[in-house]
């Protein structure tokens, strides 16, 4: 694959479903799965790498007409790679959300696997290179934050308001202590066994185990799909055959990382406290005060639907000026199941491109022919 452009393809990825049998259809799942993996993330659409930086890669779907504000998905820097969030046809949310677009096009973090130089990194070096993106595109943004990634998102509107003009939240931890979860479990019993992640490299699948995409892999794919196994054609073996294969790749992370998302998002409730310190500043989410979508999973293990919804509550944003939406599904199909991103990112894109009403004088002409202006 070219390093700056990226295409993607999905012929022959399986065969077509013979039979609408449960097991005959498992044997045919099962060969869709007995294939060599891919060593790099995979992109059905093509783009390019507009800007590198130490953590990331900035990528570029679409062409960005002069004077549009773009919209910034930022993925999550966990267990696997970006690739979910582009997986095929049908299960794109860059396709979703650049079919309304009108301009602006859509722009992808793409965290890079941890080198020795990245080592030591921690929330506070993905923060500045976040910030640094939006510079890049301009200083503005929408930004559609999916899960740990939308927990960046957040700090970063915290920490320099302004910057996002629109925010989406899909499947983000905020009040981790309003719910238990996998992953709070996971964080407390790290600490009390002593076994966090040290400041070396650590394989992100390894050290947050249930952030990946493994757990319950038949359901999974099958849940990701959102249709009868009785109905599957070519098209939805190779969906989930592309969806193994992006299961199949894990990404490393800096221990120092890691051990952050651990402590200070999922054991100790930071956000939700409001004692989290990012580059040098407690992050108060009372100051956000722009427009706020959030998507949440009814069935989400991951992060539990009150999890999600609780920064509705945290936030200052003004209630008319909050959205929300509880799909009925887990937590990867919040970001490519068919019907998630026909039905709810769908309405998502549309509030995305959707313009705050200005308030605008009357005219008003006076006996002298001058013109003043009141307040209605």
């Amino acid at each position: 694959m070219n390093k700056s452009v990226s295409h993607g393809g999905t012929a022959d990825r399986a065969a077509p479903l013979a039979t609408t049998h449960s097991g005959n259809w498992l044997s045919q799942f099962q060969k869709c799965l007995d294939r060599p993996r891919p060593e790099t993330a995979l992109f059905v659409s093509e783009n390019r790498i507009v800007e590198t930086y130490r953590t990331m890669r900035l990528r570029a779907f679409g062409k960005r007409r002069s004077g549009t504000l773009p919209t910034l998905i930022v993925a999550p820097f966990a267990a696997h790679d970006a690739g979910f969030i582009d997986l095929m046809r049908g299960h794109s949310l860059v396709q979703a959300l650049g079919a309304a677009q009108g301009g602006g096009g859509v722009f992808v973090t793409d965290w890079i696997d941890a080198r020795p130089d990245a080592a030591h990194a921690s929330f506070d070096d993905h923060l500045a290179e976040l910030n640094a993106a939006i510079d890049d595109l301009g200083g503005a943004a929408h930004v559609v934050g999916l899960g740990i990634g939308g927990c960046l998102a957040v700090l970063h509107a915290a920490r320099f308001p302004g910057k996002i003009k629109r925010l989406v939240l899909a499947g983000t931890p905020m009040d981790t202590g309003i719910r238990p979860s996998l992953m709070t479990r996971f964080a407390q019993q790290s600490i009390a066994c002593a076994e966090l992640p040290d400041d070396g490299i650590v394989c992100g699948t390894q050290s947050l185990p249930p952030l990946t995409a493994r757990q319950g892999q038949e359901r999974a794919a099958l849940e990701t799909m959102q249709r009868n196994p009785a109905s599957f054609a070519r098209a939805d073996l190779n969906a989930i055959s592309a969806f193994e294969d992006w299961a199949g790749r894990s990404v490393d992370l800096p221990g120092r990382y890691a051990r952050d998302l651990l402590t200070r998002i999922f054991a100790e409730n930071q956000l939700a406290k409001g004692t989290f310190v990012a580059l040098g500043r407690i992050i108060d989410l009372r100051t956000i005060k722009i427009p706020l979508f959030v998507l949440a999973g009814a069935l989400d293990e991951i992060t539990p639907k009150m999890q999600a919804l609780s920064i509705l509550s945290l936030v200052g944003t003004s209630k008319s000026r909050q959205r929300s939406l509880v799909a009925p599904c887990g937590h990867y199909a919040l970001f490519l199941g068919a019907g998630t991103l026909a039905r709810e990112w769908r309405t998502i894109a549309g509030w995305l491109q959707a313009s705050a009403p200005t308030a605008q004088r009357p005219k008003v002409h006076t006996m002298a022919g001058s013109v003043s202006s009141k307040r209605p």
